[in-house]
């Protein structure tokens, strides 16, 4: 069953943070959620040439990374033993692997973003005035994020730029994944996406900036909104919209206007997530749950939109399951609790389409200007 909340108003010492998010069962992350792909070649299982290459390299990345690490700690434990070019020669040679296996993944370095627009001669709807980011999620090269980008596009009918966040192999993207949502070490993706942002809501032109961001994109967007807040005014980010998936954050803040203010200073964010996705239930349902929800520490923003389902691939897990449904009893059409003043018990039954700000862009559509700020 389909849920919503509200989530209406973690950090302890970081270091004690990482043992319990390091006990993760690397099977548990393996995708066993196979639909059929609903959006084609898009999909990321989709049997494609692009597709398999990338699963198989990151199979490869696995089992050489795997390899890697367990030969380091050997050698630093038998350093006495063999000559110091043998380790030498072999780290080289495992980096170089790994450098050749990632630039066919992630591509050559760009000077310029991946942009992801409508198909079928379908022209966006949004101009300078409105702007769309979106940072993708682990184990993401090239391929997978235009990918990702595309159907964003084909969805909401927007110009959508990618702030790629480039794989290393799943080790060490999780290994990424701790230092930047335990220790809050700003990444380069981090500092790109910051820049880039910090510009946009800056712009004199730019009314409205959309950022969407799955999984690690989730921890990432949460450091950058932090640095923002420290830079930009009040008014400029009241132009700032934020919507996540699957998000492996640990906190999502939303500052007050001023003190003993109810009125924040995003006006808008929601998380969507499954609840059989692992990523979800260690980022933003633990932390949006009842139990976190009246801790004293608990500063995780934003309304929650939970479907009862499994898998974390962006286009295959959620975009297909909740926004590309074009026939009645989806997800967007599922009638859940809401509290509602004036009603005979304070509870009334709305569809999720309702609720959500993100349908409202659906197909090009525009929501509602106006409305009170959301915790």
């Amino acid at each position: 069953m389909s849920s919503y909340s509200a989530n209406r108003k973690v950090r302890g010492n970081p270091f004690l943070l990482i043992p319990p998010d390091m006990d993760i069962s690397p099977i548990r992350l393996v995708w066993t959620d196979i639909h059929p792909c609903a959006s084609g070649a898009l999909d990321e299982l989709y049997p494609n040439y692009l597709n398999l290459r990338d699963i198989f390299l990151h199979i490869v990345l696995v089992v050489f990374q795997v390899i890697l690490l367990l030969s380091l700690a050997v050698f630093l434990c038998t350093f006495w033993v063999f000559p110091v070019i043998i380790p030498v020669a072999f780290m080289v040679f495992s980096w170089g692997i790994t450098w050749a296996i990632l630039r066919v993944l992630n591509g050559p370095p760009r000077t310029q973003c991946r942009v992801g627009v409508p198909e079928n001669n379908i022209a966006a709807v949004n101009d300078e005035t409105e702007l769309w980011f979106f940072i993708n999620g682990i184990c993401t090269g090239e391929n997978w994020l235009q990918s990702n980008l595309t159907l964003l596009a084909n969805v909401f009918r927007r110009e959508i730029v990618g702030i790629h966040n480039p794989t290393k192999g799943l080790i060490m993207d999780l290994l990424e994944c701790l230092v930047q949502r335990d220790l809050d070490y700003k990444t380069q993706d981090i500092r790109q996406g910051r820049a880039q942002l910090r510009s946009a809501l800056r712009s004199p032109t730019t009314n409205k900036v959309v950022l969407i961001a799955h999984s690690q994109g989730g921890i990432e967007a949460a450091s950058i909104i932090d640095w923002l807040y420290g830079e930009l005014t009040n008014d400029e980010l009241l132009k700032l919209e934020v919507y996540t998936f699957g998000n492996a954050a640990r906190h999502f803040r939303n500052p007050p206007v001023r003190s003993g203010s109810d009125e924040t200073v995003l006006q808008y964010i929601e998380h969507y997530a499954n609840d059989g996705d692992f990523v979800a239930n260690i980022g933003v349902l633990k932390f949006t749950s009842l139990a976190a929800r009246y801790t004293a520490t608990n500063e995780f923003s934003g309304k929650v939109f939970r479907r009862q389902g499994s898998g974390h691939l962006l286009n295959m897990h959620y975009l297909d399951t909740m926004l590309c449904g074009g026939g009645q009893g989806g997800f967007m059409d599922a009638k859940v609790p809401v509290h509602e003043q004036g009603s005979s018990d304070g509870i009334a039954l709305k569809p999720m389409k309702d609720l959500s700000r993100l349908f409202k862009y659906k197909d090009g559509r525009r929501p509602e200007e106006g409305g009170c700020c959301e915790d």
